[in-house]
């Protein structure tokens, strides 16, 4: 399991798999900042269902969040991001818990 994170004194402990989708997050916001021709209606719509399918499919119930980029006007807040940050903290404090349960378990 050693290899499969990835750490430095200074970084939060984070797999690689959390890495990737705070990527694709990332990307999704991003894009709606540097690309001008997606704040059109009809091609900004379609990068905002992508993100939302994504976050669905990945975030479960926690995606919901990224509903918000629908609302016009909010495209500049970084929805998906913050869901990202609420789907890491969340299952932080779940893994947390399940290893305590786990280690309680054992003594």
């Amino acid at each position: 399991m050693e290899s499969e994170m990835v750490s430095a004194p200074w970084l939060l402990r984070i797999s690689w798999e959390e890495l990737l989708t705070l990527a694709i997050c990332l990307t999704l916001d991003v894009l709606d900042y540097v690309a001008p021709i997606l704040l059109t209606p009809l091609f900004g719509d379609i990068l905002d269902f992508t993100g939302l399918i994504f976050s669905a499919v990945y975030f479960n119930w926690i995606g919901s969040i990224a509903l918000l980029e629908l609302i016009p006007g909010l495209d500049i807040v970084p929805f998906f991001t913050f869901a990202w940050i609420t789907w890491y903290t969340y299952r932080r404090r779940k893994m947390k818990k399940r290893l305590n349960k786990e280690l309680e378990r054992w003594l």
